[in-house]
């Protein structure tokens, strides 16, 4: 995308790419706003028209998927983390981790959503001019609804294994077709694990409600926090002409 202005309208183009306002994936996103963000404070405000429906909607595809499969990472991750917590998985070799195996054990399962959450709250600073906080807003919204929906899928998959799947008697009935393939006491004591491990599935769909939380959270507050310091910073410089 390059900048070129009329010296006789003033008036502002934008576009050396094929199809500006269209991200395919996060850095391209980001890279948009950044030249809405360069363009509107040394050139004044574009006109929000500029981003069509189309782009809105190209914003809005790459915070949802950004966010969904985040999160389907995240989910995926938390009960291996909570059963290294729970003593019920090895860590490092062992099965009784110590505080520093449980802060990895932690990080294992919302690491990636944060860093991904704090990607998205450093957007901020370019919160200024309608056409750059209309592609963040569409973006943010993206995020919401992948993390939402992506948490409802998480919260009934972890409720239906834990009440469903893990059911002693729906466990017992299942094992009994595969006794065939493995030895009775091999099956007994996989039968005793899995009953054991079984409340970490509902431990886990809780606190996916958690990370989901910290998902749509953390940028809301990264964007609100950035666009007044970016705000204060303006005014500094306007001030100083």
């Amino acid at each position: 995308m390059s900048l070129n202005k009329d010296s006789q309208k003033g008036d502002v183009f934008l576009g050396s790419q094929p199809t500006p306002g269209r991200p395919k994936g996060f850095l391209d996103a980001y890279s948009e706003i950044q030249q809405y963000y360069l363009v509107e404070r040394s050139s004044g405000t574009i006109s929000v028209d500029f981003l069509t429906l189309a782009g809105k909607l190209a914003f809005f595809e790459v915070g949802f998927k950004g966010a969904f499969i985040s999160g389907l990472i995240s989910a995926f991750l938390t009960p291996i983390a909570i059963g290294v917590v729970e003593k019920y998985l090895p860590i490092f070799g062992s099965y009784d981790p110590n505080g520093y195996d449980k802060f990895f054990a932690f990080m294992l399962a919302i690491g990636f959503t944060v860093g991904y959450a704090c990607m998205f709250a450093s957007l901020g600073k370019y919160f200024i001019g309608e056409i750059t906080k209309t592609a963040i807003k569409n973006l943010l919204f993206g995020v919401a609804a992948g993390a939402i929906i992506k948490a409802i899928l998480a919260f009934l998959a972890f409720h239906f294994i834990y009440y469903v799947l893990l059911e002693p008697q729906f466990l017992a009935n299942w094992l009994q077709k595969i006794s065939w393939l493995v030895k009775h006491d091999s099956l007994n004591a996989l039968y005793r694990w899995l009953l054991e491990f079984r409340p970490v599935f509902l431990i886990s769909a809780y606190f996916v409600l958690f990370t989901t939380t910290l998902l749509v959270t953390i940028p809301a507050a990264g964007i609100f926090l950035g666009s007044r310091k970016t705000s204060n910073i303006i005014s500094q410089e306007n001030e100083w002409k």
